[in-house]
């Protein structure tokens, strides 16, 4: 236990509040490190050089990601960088995000929080992997992603782009997928949604009379609220320097500070300062993690799993992601 800790903090596959967009990534990333800023400094210099950077720009991981990069990637992640022991992943497979947050929201009987991941509720988690296994099997690709998007849209209010009737559609949509001859979990499923409504126009109403509550559908706010647990841990008071995000407004910061001092008395964040990336090496460097994570995800999704690659990287994956697929974590 020491007595100050600061850490360092970018994403990768960040949409905005379309989450399950055709065409928009599957996976968000989110790392945090633990660098002093003379090391991360260097560590930038130093990928520069093996990269063959020139000019003075802010070089991405699509850069490391090359394939005639590969041993600067695997030293990277390796036990001599850096970074060994000092970076923190969370993962987010999006469309289980959305799924498993609606789920939880509309059947668990609890209040859900906006800061929390979903789909750790044990009674409440068999349903979402229900839906996220087998929803485009049973009703067709067209179909299954138009019950995403209104799932991620239930409890949006934000954007004068969305639909004007988001719980009618919803509701619509449940009670035609019910009437669908598909397995009998899913069904099961559907089944419950539909005495719902009262669940989703409540919580709705309650975004719209206050629309600084911190929201339902931003994966941000999870992966930043793990990363100040899992760094929290280790001292007494914690700082974060993070890349620019619209998401990350004073109210939402104070929930996870508030929870976070909560869960672990004697324990308090005391800033999150918001940076450009490209003054501060650090956060460079969490972009760099970030992207690198959210690579090798996605390729897992699409099972094209890099296993060297997955084994350096494992141990930074935060167990309690929003993720299902077993092969990282």
């Amino acid at each position: 236990m020491v007595r100050h800790i600061q850490i360092a903090c970018d994403e990768s596959g960040f949409s905005g509040g379309n989450l399950v967009g055709v065409g928009h990534s599957p996976v968000f990333a989110h790392a945090s490190i633990r660098l002093e800023p003379e090391t991360a400094a260097e560590l930038i210099k130093h990928l520069r050089r093996e990269i063959g950077a020139r000019g003075s720009g802010e070089y991405k991981s699509p850069e490391i990601l090359r394939p005639r990069r590969r041993p600067v990637l695997i030293w990277l992640l390796g036990p001599s960088s850096p970074i060994h022991g000092n970076a923190y992943v969370h993962l987010t497979d999006t469309r289980f995000f959305v799924l498993a947050r609606m789920i939880d929201v509309l059947l668990s009987g609890q209040p859900v929080s906006g800061i929390t991941s979903p789909g750790r509720n044990v009674r409440t988690r068999p349903v979402a992997l229900a839906l996220y296994r087998q929803g485009e099997q049973s009703y067709g690709r067209s179909r299954w992603q138009e019950f995403l998007s209104l799932s991620a849209n239930l409890f949006r209010t934000n954007n004068r782009w969305l639909p004007k009737t988001p719980v009618q559609t919803f509701y619509a949509t449940v009670e035609n997928l019910a009437t669908c001859h598909t397995a009998a979990d899913l069904r099961d499923v559907m089944s419950m949604l539909q005495s719902t409504r009262p669940v989703a126009e409540a919580t709705r109403a309650s975004f719209l009379e206050n629309p600084k509550l911190t929201p339902l559908m931003e994966p941000l706010l999870p992966a930043l609220n793990r990363a100040v647990h899992h760094w929290g841990s280790y001292a007494q008071t914690l700082s974060v320097v993070h890349d620019e995000q619209s998401a990350l407004t004073p109210e939402r910061i104070t929930d996870i500070a508030t929870a976070y001092a909560a869960s672990q008395p004697g324990h308090q964040l005391t800033d999150v300062r918001l940076v450009d990336s490209s003054r501060e090496p650090r956060v460079q460097i969490a972009d760099f993690v970030a992207g690198i994570a959210r690579r090798l995800a996605s390729d897992q999704l699409q099972d094209h799993a890099d296993p060297e690659i997955a084994a350096l990287l494992g141990p930074l994956i935060d167990p309690q992601s929003v993720w299902v697929h077993p092969d990282l974590i």
